[in-house]
Formats: structure tokens, sequence, C-alpha cells
């Protein structure tokens, strides 16, 4: 059915590409393990992110393979370890232009489905 490879391609399109940069708003209050990153996106966002652990994972490799973020292991327990995230400075960077562009995307999209009567000096 094509509603569901719709779904699909919007999903992938709108909520995937934006899931780094809220990740990276929620290392910058603080250093977090994975599950936490997760349950604490999916409660912020009122589950618009909900993802699979599975699929928290590619985003954070991604993000350390550029210098976004970094990990540390922790001992948790006699055994277990934990790896945390940790933003750096250029993840902030990152993270306030990609801001920047969320919120003139976001406006012009606005402006666009309720008329389009404003023009970008407006």
């Amino acid at each position: 059915m094509k509603l569901e490879k719709w779904q699909k391609d919007i999903y992938e399109n709108v909520r995937l590409g934006i899931v780094e940069l809220l990740i990276l708003q929620l290392l910058r209050e603080k250093d977090m393990y994975g599950y936490e990153i997760r349950n604490t996106l999916a409660e912020r966002t009122l589950e618009a992110f909900d993802l699979k652990e599975t699929a928290l994972y590619g985003p954070l490799y991604r993000m350390s393979s550029r210098g976004l973020i970094s990990s540390r292991k922790e001992l948790v327990g006699e055994k277990r370890f934990r790896v945390y995230y940790h933003i750096e400075a250029e993840g902030i960077q990152y993270l306030e232009y990609g801001i920047e562009q969320i919120k003139c995307v976001f406006s012009g999209i606005q402006n666009l489905l309720e008329g389009g009567d404003k023009k970008p000096n407006d």
C-alpha cells in the first residue's frame, strides 16, 4: 500500500534528519548513555522521536567519528559498563548552526502552510 511507503519516506526524511540535533541538545544538558538518550528523547518530544535503541547508535557513531561527541565507559555495578556520550566544542557549534537552520526552515514551512503571504525581509 502506498500510504505505508509514504509514511516510511516521510518519517526518514523529516524525523531522522533531525535526530542528531536533538541528541546533541540532550548532551548539551548533561552526559548520557544510550538507553537514557533514547528514553529522554521519546519523553521530551512527546514520543515523536521514539527510536528503537538500535536506531540510536548509527547517529551516535557518525557524530563520534566527526568529532561532535566523545564517549567514555563507566563501571556500573561489579561487571557492567555503560558508555556515556559527551558533546564536544565542535558539537556545540554544529548544534547552534543546526538550530538556526531548523528555525529558518520551519519559519518558511509555516509561512507556506499559512498561505505564503510573508516575504523574506518582512
